[in-house]
């Protein structure tokens, strides 16, 4: 088989946040990663007295959690303000981030997440790199499209 040729770099990708009604506003120039979680599904096994193996069933798509870290800034219109009071208003967001920026497929969280954590910025007398900050949105569950 050949190698691909398709390989991705996440260097040019694009991400997207959207918090309550509103549209999805890119903020792929301050965030500088996106930790996905695994999607998983409920699933449980029963053994039967004929037979050497489990008989596996499944259920239901288990809640996704996905991690933004960002450039923390004090800009209204900036990611961290806003889902500062996202987090402390409990508002419902979403989260889109596109591998391949964004002419690319998408991944998103699905409709009736919320920022369930979020890690306020941190300073250092002695460092000269950016101040950054995260939020983890719980989702349930993650949708993939073109």
């Amino acid at each position: 088989m050949a190698q691909t040729t398709g390989a991705v770099s996440g260097a040019a990708a694009a991400v997207s946040v959207k918090i309550g009604a509103s549209a999805y506003v890119d903020h792929s120039g301050w965030t500088q990663s996106v930790d996905a979680t695994s999607a998983s599904i409920t699933n449980a096994e029963a053994y039967t007295f004929d037979g050497d193996n489990a008989i596996i069933l499944l259920g239901k798509e288990e809640p996704v959690e996905v991690t933004v870290n960002f450039l923390y800034t004090e800009v209204s219109t900036e990611l961290w303000e806003l889902a500062e009071t996202a987090f402390q208003a409990k508002s419902l967001v979403q989260v889109k981030w596109e591998p391949k920026g964004s002419s690319g497929k998408q991944i998103e969280t699905l409709a009736g997440g919320y920022i369930t954590n979020i890690v306020y910025p941190s300073v250092a007398a002695d460092s000269a790199g950016p101040v950054v900050a995260a939020i983890t949105v719980r989702a349930p569950g993650i949708g993939y499209a073109s």
